[in-house]
């Protein structure tokens, strides 16, 4: 993968793309200190469902490893709490991005686990839906695949495809220079 720069962040994420990529939607920064960049991994679960979430340990590539979760925008329950947490950091997963809901929200944001979800419920799931680990998957209005790069902090998420990722990062650098020379002359530096 390229080497994506230590300050890359959602808002040059999206000014790459001109917008394309950022994901819309109800998506709370749980933990808004916090900023993610690494390859996605999908996954589908079924409403009010998290039986998936146990399928995805095994599937995680690799450490860096961002968790996009799709299926649960109608939810009343959790995709995650903190016992589902702790397996996924353990196999590698370094965010979880999901148009659902999680439960211990404190205990997930103190084991350092970012989460961008619609919010929070004490709610647990079912465990007997269907549901699937990889592939590609449509959330807030962007198609996510496998291999994609997600960037992901307090101003949102946004999703590069992963063929896309070197030219994109040459545009974003690109602009975080201009932007930098932009502030130089109206600082006076």
């Amino acid at each position: 993968m390229t080497e994506i720069p230590d300050w890359m962040a959602s808002t040059v994420a999206s000014d790459a793309t001109a917008g394309a990529g950022v994901l819309f939607g109800p998506f709370v920064a749980l933990s808004p200190e916090a900023t993610v960049v690494g390859p996605a991994l999908v996954a589908t679960v079924s409403t009010d469902d998290n039986r998936a979430m146990r399928d995805v340990p095994a599937a995680v590539p690799g450490p860096g490893t961002a968790l996009v979760v799709a299926g649960a925008a109608e939810s009343r329950t959790a995709i995650l709490g903190d016992l589902v947490a702790r397996e996924l950091m353990h196999a590698g997963v370094v965010a979880v991005v999901t148009d659902g809901l999680i439960r211990d929200s404190r205990t997930v944001a103190e084991l350092g686990l970012p989460v961008w979800a619609r919010g929070t419920t004490a709610i647990a799931s079912r465990k007997d839906g269907p549901g699937h680990v990889g592939g590609s998957v449509t959330l807030g209005g962007v198609e996510i695949t496998d291999g994609d790069l997600i960037v992901a902090d307090a101003d949102g998420v946004v999703a590069w495809p992963a063929a896309d990722i070197h030219a994109l990062v040459a545009k974003a650098v690109a602009k975080q220079q201009a932007d930098e020379a932009r502030l130089a002359r109206l600082t006076g530096a």
